[in-house]
């Protein structure tokens, strides 16, 4: 059997020629071609839809994390908090109380006392200290309470008062030991309570 292979006609629409060797293909109707493109559109389309469904449900996952971390943290950081604030004011309280112990005369000055100065050096020497600490100190109000403040503040105060009085007593000339002296000789008869401020202080803590 003999089969002749024609040559395709250049100038005629490829569609023909399929539809000619295809008989079928021309008895299709209109909802066949609209059949078929849907199959291709979706066979096209399917690789995208599951990417997109695969990225939903890896959002739907990170949101319901989230939801879930939210719910619990504020139980979780307001007893954090709680346990950072507490901690932040007992350490406030024990620099105060610190600093109350360092500055009373009976330990300032062992601690600063240099023969080599006169009365007058000391005396501004003395007064920078107490400044200086009680300026690295200034934050702890913020964890204190106003009372507590308030006799740390009047305390600080009262020392210096005490040190310029006893400082118009001596000579400009004289020694650092004889400031040091009349400094303690006044301590002792001031009104400066160091025992009952720690007390007041330390009882807040309590």
């Amino acid at each position: 059997m003999n089969i002749r292979k024609g040559k395709s006609d250049p100038n005629k629409p490829l569609f023909l020629t399929f539809a000619k060797t295809n008989p079928n293909i021309m008895n299709m109707t209109t909802s066949d071609y609209l059949l078929i493109a849907l199959i291709v559109f979706i066979l096209l389309l399917y690789p995208l839809l599951r990417r997109i469904t695969s990225l939903l449900e890896v959002l739907v996952k990170k949101y319901v994390q989230s939801t879930s971390n939210t719910a619990e943290k504020p139980q979780y950081n307001e007893g954090q908090i709680t346990q950072t604030v507490l901690n932040l004011k007992l350490l406030a309280y024990e620099r105060i109380i610190l600093f109350i112990e360092r500055m009373k005369p009976d330990s300032l000055i062992p601690r600063t006392l240099s023969p080599s100065l006169t009365s007058k050096e000391y005396q501004l020497l003395l007064i920078r200290e107490i400044r200086n600490e009680f300026e690295y100190n200034l934050s702890q109000q913020l964890y204190l309470s106003e009372d507590s403040w308030v006799m740390t503040s009047h305390f600080k105060d009262n020392i210096i008062t005490l040190i310029n009085t006893a400082s118009t007593e001596c000579d400009p000339t004289a020694t650092a030991g004889e400031l040091a002296k009349k400094i303690l000789e006044q301590y002792i008869h001031s009104d400066i309570k160091v025992d009952l401020i720690l007390k007041a202080i330390k009882a807040e803590i309590n």
